[in-house]
């Protein structure tokens, strides 16, 4: 093992003395990364190639939901087209490791690092290389997208620099566009404060348009070296992302400026396509785009958020809110594997009255706010 691990990439963790050795008969090397729900670990399979296996957790092992959802994420990852993400080369349960059976699931090991970790060692990136991701994890999406998906969770770590582009990872939370199943229970989200548009926190369903806000956010993150909604407590963060405006302090100016405010707009129906940003930023759009960019066609959806959005600002629209718990990656290492479980406690919005008188969203009243609880809870990882 000595051997393997000295030539194993950099940033891989040796195995712990609790984890496997094997998992479906695959030797396993190191770890790329851990989460609250699973493990994922570099491996050589029967073939020689090194590839990614991510576990859930033996003690969630029996829980039905959770084999649910890891059997979604499998589903989900394998609808994706394999240049965007990382390919999935099968899956199983290995019997050897729980009474009910290890699922796993196996994918292409990608060689590369995390936007996070090229941000975090080497600040923000030159206006070329900005452009040159801001292409590659638009198509990305406009690809999930197409495949009827929802990623959710797109953030600086489940998105991996390769030499061939940038590879948008982690459907641990994705959600088909066309299934009821979200795994979650009522008043409960799942994602990352900070990186989660403002319709999804306040109770509203994760549409294609949460992904491009994201995508927004990534790319601010990537051109200024920091979060757009600044850091700190995660409902904290959470308020600043539905009430303020970003900082964009920084970001570049020109075509590729505009593209990512316009991405940030807080009504849904104000933000780019996938496919829209593909085209604006690879030719034409930039031609036309000195002034606030087009209204963009309408996404089914979206007319009940855009009411709760635009009249009277932006609430809190449901009574708890809970964020939760990121999984950990298939072919990278999670730079921020779990998340404080946050409750915000709300009133029910009051009745607005009186039209909007523009496209960007008011702030939540200041006495709203103020009833607003915080109920920190422990870390946990489940």
């Amino acid at each position: 093992m000595s051997s393997v691990q000295e030539t194993l990439p950099a940033g891989i963790q040796s195995l712990e003395l609790e984890d496997p050795v094997t998992v479906g008969g695959m030797a396993l090397l190191g770890r790329l990364g851990t989460g609250g729900m699973g493990t994922v670990f570099l491996a050589e399979d029967d073939l020689g190639r090194r590839v990614a296996v991510k576990t859930i957790h033996p003690r969630l092992a029996a829980d039905k939901a959770f084999r649910a959802r890891f059997e979604d994420e499998v589903r989900n990852a394998g609808r994706v087209a394999s240049f965007c993400t990382a390919q999935i080369l099968g899956h199983g349960e290995d019997p050897g490791l729980h009474p009910s059976g290890l699922p796993y699931m196996v994918s292409e090991f990608i060689g590369g690092v995390s936007l996070a970790r090229r941000v975090h060692e080497s600040g923000p990136l030159p206006v070329s290389d900005l452009h040159g991701i801001a292409v590659g994890v638009a198509t990305a999406l406009a690809a999930i997208h197409e495949a009827g998906l929802v990623h959710r969770d797109l953030k600086p770590s489940n998105v991996v620099l390769t030499l061939s582009g940038p590879r948008v990872i982690d459907f641990g939370i994705a959600r088909a566009l066309d299934s009821n199943s979200s795994w979650t229970t009522t008043g409960t989200v799942l994602g990352t404060p900070g990186w989660m548009a403002p319709e999804v926190l306040v109770g509203g369903k994760a549409t294609p348009a949460a992904d491009i806000f994201a995508w927004g956010l990534l790319m601010a993150y990537a051109g200024t070296g920091r979060s757009a909604f600044g850091e700190g407590q995660a409902l904290d963060v959470a308020r600043r992302v539905v009430q303020d405006q970003p900082d964009l302090t920084g970001l570049p100016d020109g075509p590729l400026g505009q593209l990512i405010r316009s991405s940030l707009c807080k009504d849904p129906l104000d933000r780019p396509s996938a496919p829209e940003l593909m085209m604006r930023l690879v030719g034409r759009e930039f031609q036309g785009i000195a002034g606030p960019p087009p209204e963009p066609a309408p996404v089914r959806g979206f007319g009940r958020y855009r009411k709760q959005l635009l009249v009277g600002g932006l609430m809190l629209a449901v009574a708890a809110l809970t964020v939760g718990v990121s999984l950990a990656l298939p072919g990278g290492a999670s730079d921020d594997a779990t998340v404080p479980m946050v409750t915000v406690q709300a009133p029910a919005p009051e009745k607005a009255s009186g039209k909007a008188s523009g496209k960007t969203p008011g702030k939540v009243p200041a006495d709203r706010m103020n009833a607003v609880t915080p109920e920190l809870k422990k870390h946990r990882n489940r």
